[in-house]
C-alpha cells in the first residue's frame, strides 16, 4: 500500500528535527560488487562487497535551517544523523551516530521563485535500524 510522504518522514541532524525545511528527501545504499569468477566459471559471478550510503534532501531554505548546516559546510565535522519512516502504526528508524557529514550544500534563488536549499550527506558506517 503506498504511504504519503508528508507527516510520515522525519530527519534529525545533529540533535535537530529539520522535516519542517525539507519538501524531498531520498536515502540512498549503493553495494560494492567483487567479481568472484574464476576459471572453472561458465558465467560471471559476484559476491555482495560494501555498502555506502547517502541522503539527498531539497526543501525551501530559512535562516534557521542554515544555522544548523552553515557552521558544518565551513567546518566539516561528525554528526549524528536519523531518518525514519512511517506507515501506519510502524516506524522504521536508521541511525547513524557520530557518522554522517555534509558532501554538499546548494542554496538556489531566482527572480521569480522562492529560494531553496539541496544539502547532501555521506553516512558512514552501517546503520543502526530500528522498528517501533
Amino acid at each position: 500500500m503506498a504511504v504519503r510522504g508528508a507527516g510520515n518522514t522525519t530527519v534529525t541532524y545533529n540533535g535537530s528535527n529539520i522535516t519542517a525545511y525539507i519538501n524531498e528527501v531520498e536515502l540512498a545504499s549503493t553495494i560494492a560488487e567483487l567479481e568472484a569468477s574464476n576459471l572453472a566459471s561458465t558465467v560471471m559471478q559476484y559476491t555482495p562487497s560494501i555498502a555506502e550510503y547517502t541522503l539527498t534532501m531539497s526543501g525551501d531554505w530559512s535562516s534557521a535551517l542554515d544555522a544548523i548546516f552553515g557552521p558544518d559546510i565551513v567546518t566539516p565535522a561528525l554528526r549524528t544523523v536519523v531518518v525514519s519512516f512511517t506507515e501506519g502504526g510502524s516506524t522504521v528508524s536508521y541511525t547513524w551516530t557520530t557518522n554522517g557529514f555534509l558532501t554538499g550544500y546548494s542554496i538556489s534563488s531566482s527572480a521569480s521563485d522562492k529560494i531553496t536549499h539541496s544539502p547532501s550527506l555521506r553516512l558512514s558506517g552501517p546503520p543502526t535500524r530500528a522498528v517501533a
